[in-house]
């Protein structure tokens, strides 16, 4: 019974939280994960129940991460061609992008010698979520922190997007999904969906191979 009223609660608190968010106009600070979130914290607070409980009653919304993931693929698919037709020439910003934020991030850590696996869990900061807390969890990290830094840096990349683009003068859908999807992951899709389908397409490629491609080097390398 507490499972039915726990995936009701949370669903409430995202549909408000979708309002605020269209109210603000889209504004990355009022992203609906952020904003329900936090609506579901003061709810477990008030009402004194333990989180693990609620964690435990809300595995359906967990569960639904990979499918909803595997979904994206829907918008590569329609641009096939144009996919084709880039070949290594897209792999290539997609493998050393996804090489060079976990690393930056890594080594920040390293040098004010945090705990290594604080320094494991920020490897994963540039995956989509459910690949973080799978590959965290392989590796000797912290899978609540990993979900925290990865949507922390999805809602920071897509923050400051438009500055970027702005800066860098990029005007075509294609770069710009591929910039949202490679560093701010399932929130920068969901951003790059809103430009464009093309761009959206160029996110969820970029969110797939640097999810998928940094989940096996991370194993691989760590064992």
């Amino acid at each position: 019974m507490t499972e039915i009223i726990w995936l009701g609660l949370s669903l409430f608190a995202y549909s408000v939280a979708l309002r605020i968010y269209h109210h603000t106009h889209h504004n990355a600070l009022f992203h609906p994960i952020v904003v329900s979130a936090l609506l579901i914290l003061v709810l477990i607070y008030v009402l004194d129940v333990p989180l693990q409980q609620v964690v435990s009653d809300i595995h359906l919304l967990h569960w639904l991460l990979g499918p909803t993931t595997v979904a994206l693929a829907i918008p590569i698919y329609r641009q096939t061609q144009l996919v084709k037709q880039l070949g290594i020439g897209l792999l290539l910003p997609i493998l050393v992008g996804g090489c060079v934020a976990p690393l930056t991030a890594w080594l920040i850590l390293y040098a004010l010698d945090s705990s290594v696996a604080l320094q494991l869990t920020i490897l994963t900061k540039s995956i989509t979520t459910p690949l973080a807390m799978d590959t965290a969890r392989l590796i000797g990290g912290i899978p609540p922190v990993a979900a925290i830094v990865v949507i922390m840096t999805g809602i920071v990349g897509v923050v400051f997007s438009p500055w970027v683009f702005g800066l860098a003068k990029i005007k075509e859908d294609a770069v710009k999904g591929l910039t949202l999807g490679i560093f701010a992951h399932g929130i920068g899709t969901a951003k790059a969906l809103q430009i464009s389908e093309r761009a959206g397409a160029f996110a969820s490629l970029a969110l797939g191979v640097n999810g998928v491609v940094t989940a096996i080097i991370l194993s691989l390398a760590l064992q």
